[in-house]
């Protein structure tokens, strides 16, 4: 009889453990992280109002975002700053667990990463001095233009501006500089930090009316991941119904814009 009762009561507390077990399993990435009591996120703080650098301080919505993301998590943010071309190669490789970049989702680079959901429409438009006789689209055409490298602004431009002198700078801000400063005829980038420069350019800079194309940003995050993935889409949308989105927009489109 004593056996019998021990073994029922085995039972019962394996059946017990057993959805505790299967919860743990469930998130093996969250579990590393929460582990080593960090998470990293991988940028390129040259790109206001998404990331930059205020104060010696990494600031912007993308920074907002993953520190949302970490607090919820109970764990410390590590912002690993690197050029953008870099992030996906890193981030397959392992040196950090997702990327808040002001990244456009496209086909090619979901075909390496996995992606959170979208959290800003976006879409590229082109800077041009004020004044400018650049007034439309077909106007850049054998025209100077400054981009980000590696950029969908570097590659709309390259593929849509029919004898384009390319000129590829390593952040958004030096491309928008280059306008500035008569070095090139245009720049093309995303649609707000395009408008964060011209706002804050003291009337030297213009943008078109016409918007090059329109985008979808998202977070990257490594495939196989797919508990970070959920996670992360969790963290964004609490951020967009409770209007944190929109206030961290708002803030660094006026905090970032000198920097």
């Amino acid at each position: 009889m004593k056996k019998m009762l021990s073994m029922a009561l085995c039972l019962m507390l394996l059946a017990g453990l057993a959805p505790a077990a299967l919860a743990e399993t469930a998130t093996p990435t969250l579990d590393a992280i929460k582990a080593k009591g960090k998470i990293v996120m991988m940028t390129n703080a040259t790109f206001p109002p998404f990331e930059y650098i205020k104060d010696t301080k990494f600031a912007g919505i993308d920074i907002d975002l993953s520190q949302m993301v970490a607090d919820k998590l109970g764990v410390e943010l590590e912002v690993l700053d690197m050029d953008f071309g870099l992030l996906i190669e890193a981030l397959k490789g392992g040196k950090g667990d997702f990327v808040a970049a002001g990244m456009t989702l496209t086909e090619e680079r979901q075909e390496q990463i996995d992606f959170s959901m979208v959290y800003i429409k976006n879409g590229l438009l082109v800077i041009v001095p004020t004044g400018s006789e650049i007034t439309q689209l077909s106007d850049l055409a054998g025209k100077k233009i400054a981009v980000q490298e590696s950029t969908t602004g570097d590659i709309w431009a390259s593929d849509n501006i029919q004898g384009a002198v390319m000129q590829q700078y390593k952040s958004a801000v030096d491309a928008g500089n280059a306008v500035a400063s008569g070095k090139a005829d245009a720049a093309v980038m995303d649609k707000l930090p395009a408008e964060s420069m011209v706002k804050n350019a003291n009337g030297a800079l213009a943008l078109l009316d016409e918007m090059a194309s329109e985008e979808d940003t998202a977070m990257g995050v490594a495939k196989g991941k797919e508990d970070l993935v959920a996670f992360i889409n969790e963290v964004l949308q609490e951020a967009i119904d409770s209007g944190a989105m929109q206030a961290s927009i708002d803030k660094h489109m006026v905090e970032g814009a000198g920097d």
